[in-house]
């Protein structure tokens, strides 16, 4: 589906007012959260956002999830299809074994 020159036109001047605001740090104000979302979602309208395959996600954890173990010395299972998130078997503490790796709960 492609997207009109016009709607495209549109949606880049969004992006910019929305790109000018976090600039001007309001998205960090507490009710600016609605400027990251919708910057998000634009770039995810305009298909400028890299789109990860959760195939690729699962083949990663399948890999991670043989080396990092529960700290209570368990073994970890993903929570979900095309998440980074692990828990343990035993004990349930959540891991994220992605990005940003660390011990959720």
């Amino acid at each position: 589906m492609a997207l009109a020159q016009e709607d495209k036109t549109r949606l880049y001047d969004q992006l910019v007012k929305l790109g000018d605001m976090m600039g001007d740090s309001l998205h960090l104000e507490p009710d600016g959260k609605w400027i990251s979302r919708e910057y998000r979602q634009v770039l995810k309208q305009l298909g400028l956002t890299p789109k990860i395959s959760t195939d690729v996600i699962d083949k990663f954890m399948n890999e991670r999830i043989l080396v990092v173990k529960c700290s209570c010395g368990k073994d970890l299972k993903q929570v979900r299809k095309g998440s980074f998130v692990a828990k343990c078997t035993v004990c349930e503490s959540r891991y994220r074994l992605g990005k940003k790796a660390k011990q959720l709960s």
